[in-house]
């Protein structure tokens, strides 16, 4: 289990305001009941202009007011037409002078309570601003339910008028409150596509910018339903599929695995899942056959799709047999009839005697629909390889309560801050897909949220600098999800000042430690500038969402940069305990982080003894991490308390010495690695050695230049104990995961190796 670090949801999802054109329809002062068919409207011309609608969004207090009713030039499919109710206050400015509209446009008018419902031809347009929007951005008196309404509930705090206070207590709560209500047996699919709730428009959900090839909203949900009828287990079943596991006690079962790199079909596949009862697990594609044969038998796996170029790895896998004769108790199950192949070439049936994903979408087009209602909650929906940087991976599950409240969580906190910004809340918005959707950061961003926000995904099968950038360029890319690694690729390449990246308003970065001069080299060749560095919030495999930096001053918030990672996200608990007493400890003190929530994972599937080591009594997941909670209630994240440093007794975070390597005011180097070395002197005790990667200048200086100064450095920002008495080496490399974790046993396995080897350490 390792700490990672992921989107935050303030620069994600609400960077920028969102502009549509409204057509005026009407507008008259009320105070009490009053007949509109007897108004006389006045002629006026006004000209074309653009208005952000969500200067009006939300409700009006009790009192005079003046109704406007519009209907929206774009985007039909999120705004039909409306109409709401406006603060007589502001009819009271400048800018409302002149509100009129004409009679001849108007077909149909009839009256709500409190408002105006209209049916008009669009004619007449508006020019309207606000000197701050934000103070008439509530839910308090809501007429109108917009799209986003659904991810804020009763008991959401108004991000206007509350204030987050923090309390003496252990146990401290997330300032966005908790999440709305939802069914108990709510399914991920239908949280995606409510039943009985017709599509909105259609658009391009998903685009292989390899091939260009396009899947769109309305052919990825026929396709999902489709899929899963011949998935569903009590049907027509042609595929003999047995029922799936409810959960982690249940025995046998059907679990499909999908072995695949990023393809347009993948969430699709995922969705069909769902849809049909079906638990699946995700498998990386970067697995050699032996890990392979080890995530099949940990996830019993019956089924597989498999995507064609992976057939070789999954056939050397098999050929490793059932596992008799070693110690893992959970013996391969997968079934070699039930391989089926994900295909570049749609028109294939089978490949290698395989069946295609293809032939049995078509083949789904033939069977009925199952009757009855999708079920979820607490059920299982599917697994993934927990991302420890140690040791053989876990199976961890996910149930569909922990999917879709994931998938929620950083909307409700992009609503919240949106409206407090008085921006659009959840505008339509191009995003860069690299992320791995078998991990948990992509399933968040391209399967959890599929139809949730109206989201194009420029889908690039295999990373490349050149080809991210020339994406981002051709198809006018607004949001960039990435990894440490990319960023650091892209604040480093001469090739990101060669493209057009005027269209980016966010980029964010997940699934490991981001340090922050890295997050300020790549925010300067964006369009933001140096003054929005890339932002990271903090999440687990086992809680994928957790903490997020917040905008300043909603809900009272003091700012949360870095080192902070901000405060807790919504739904969430947390407190700060002694790892070793288990007793919490006081402000401003360090100790491992403890959450629970509707995100937290259930355990290890088929693994009680893991399950115990994370989850406690109460519902407390352990996360490992080592962090402070100040005075705000923000969160402070040190180090995985396993990695850190005990020099004299004393604890040395790594994280910290190797940020302040990369801040040298020089940029000497491009990458770092800590970790605690022996002194080779046999007295037990132990040094902090620095591993970096040198920029151009460090080269030109020399190794033994650069680690006199990075000594000087280090020596003159940081404690004595510190300091880096088990030396300095320059590397060509750090070792990583293909999530970016750094792999810092691996620096220092290697550095005893040598040191046994030879007897001396080479400081």
């Amino acid at each position: 289990m390792i700490a990672k670090y992921f989107t935050s949801s303030v620069a994600s999802e609400i960077a920028y305001s969102f502009w549509i054109s409204i057509t005026v329809i009407g507008v008259t002062t009320i105070a009490d009941p009053i007949d509109y068919n007897a108004i006389t409207w006045p002629e006026v011309n006004v000209k074309s202009v653009h208005l952000n609608v969500h200067h009006f969004l939300a409700q009006a207090p009790k009192g005079k007011g003046t109704v406007i009713s519009m209907s929206t030039e774009t985007l039909d499919d999120i705004y039909p037409d409306f109409s709401f109710y406006i603060p007589s206050k502001l009819a009271q400015t400048k800018f409302m002078d002149s509100f009129h509209a004409e009679q001849s446009g108007i077909r149909t008018f009839s009256v709500l309570p409190g408002l105006v419902a209209t049916d008009v031809p669009r004619k007449q347009y508006l020019d309207f601003a606000l000197d701050d929007p934000k103070r008439y951005m509530t839910m308090e008196h809501n007429i109108f339910k917009p799209h986003w309404s659904r991810f804020l509930g009763p008991s959401s705090p108004d991000p206007h008028t509350y204030t987050y206070q923090p309390t003496n207590d252990p146990i401290f709560k997330s300032p966005y409150g908790p999440f709305p209500p939802t069914p108990s047996d709510l399914n991920i699919h239908s949280l995606c596509f409510p039943p009985n709730k017709p599509l909105p428009a259609d658009y391009p959900l998903i685009i292989n910018a390899s091939t260009s090839e396009v899947l769109t909203l309305h052919d990825f949900h026929l396709r999902a339903c489709a899929l899963s009828r011949v998935f569903q287990h009590d049907g027509p079943n042609p595929l003999a599929l047995s029922a799936s596991p409810e959960s982690g006690a249940s025995d046998g079962g059907e679990i499909l695995g999908l072995f695949s790199r990023n393809h347009i079909q993948y969430p699709m596949v995922a969705h069909a899942c769902f849809r049909a009862g079906l638990v699946f697990g995700g498998i990386s594609p970067a697995s050699t056959a032996f890990e392979l044969w080890w995530v099949l038998r940990k996830m019993q796996i019956t089924s597989v799709m498999c995507h064609e170029t992976l057939l070789p790895v999954l056939y050397k896998a098999l050929a490793l047999g059932k596992g008799e004769h070693d110690s893992l108790p959970l013996k391969l199950r997968l079934d070699r009839e039930k391989i089926f192949v994900l295909s570049d070439d749609k028109s294939l049936d089978t490949v290698s005697g395989h069946g295609t994903i293809e032939s049995l979408v078509r083949l789904g087009t033939t069977l009925p629909e199952p009757r009855g209602k999708l079920r979820g909650g607490d059920r299982l929906a599917y697994l993934f390889q927990s991302s420890g940087t140690s040791g053989l991976p876990k199976a961890m599950m996910i149930t569909h309560s922990n999917g879709y409240h994931s998938g929620m969580q950083t909307l409700i906190t992009a609503v919240q801050t949106a409206r407090y910004m008085g921006t659009e809340p959840l505008p339509p918005t191009t995003t860069l897909g690299v992320i791995p959707m078998y991990h948990s950061y992509g399933m968040i961003l391209w399967i959890l949220r599929v139809n949730l926000t109206r989201n194009t995904t420029i889908l690039l099968p295999k990373w490349n600098v050149e080809a991210a950038l020339r994406s981002v360029q051709d198809y006018k890319i607004t949001h960039l999800p990435l990894v440490p690694p990319l960023v650091r690729q892209l604040a480093l390449s001469p090739l990101t000042q060669k493209y057009d990246l005027s269209s980016v308003v966010a980029a964010a970065s997940g699934a490991a430690y981001l340090p922050p001069d890295v997050a300020v080299d790549l925010a300067r060749k964006l369009p933001q500038g140096a003054a929005a560095p890339v932002p990271s919030g903090y999440g687990l495999s086992e809680a994928a969402s957790i903490a997020s930096p917040a905008a300043p001053g909603i809900f009272g918030l003091e700012p949360a940069g870095p080192p902070m990672i901000g405060y807790l996200l919504p739904g969430i608990e947390a407190r700060v305990v002694d790892p070793e007493s288990l007793l919490d400890v006081p402000r401003n003190a360090k100790g491992e982080l403890w959450v629970r929530g509707k995100v937290v994972t259930p355990g290890y599937f088929k693994d009680e003894a893991a399950t115990k080591e994370i989850l406690v009594h109460g519902g407390w997941l352990r996360t490992g991490d080592l962090v402070q909670r100040d005075d705000c209630d923000r969160v402070l994240y040190l180090d995985r308390f396993k990695e850190m440093i005990k020099v004299k007794g004393l604890q040395v975070a790594a994280t910290e010495v190797e940020d302040t390597l990369l801040q040298h005011p020089e940029h000497l180097v491009s990458d770092a690695c800590v970790a605690g070395v022996e002194s080779g002197r046999g007295d037990g005790e132990v040094g902090v050695r620095a591993w970096v990667v040198l920029k151009d200048g460090g080269r030109a200086l020399g190794e033994e230049g650069v680690k006199r100064k990075l000594r000087e450095w280090v020596e003159g920002r940081l404690s004595r104990y510190k300091w880096l008495t088990g030396g300095i080496e320059v590397v060509d490399l750090i070792p990583r995961t293909p999530s970016g974790k750094m792999l810092r046993r691996e620096m220092r396995d290697r550095y005893h190796e040598r040191l046994k080897r030879s007897g001396k350490a080479n400081l």
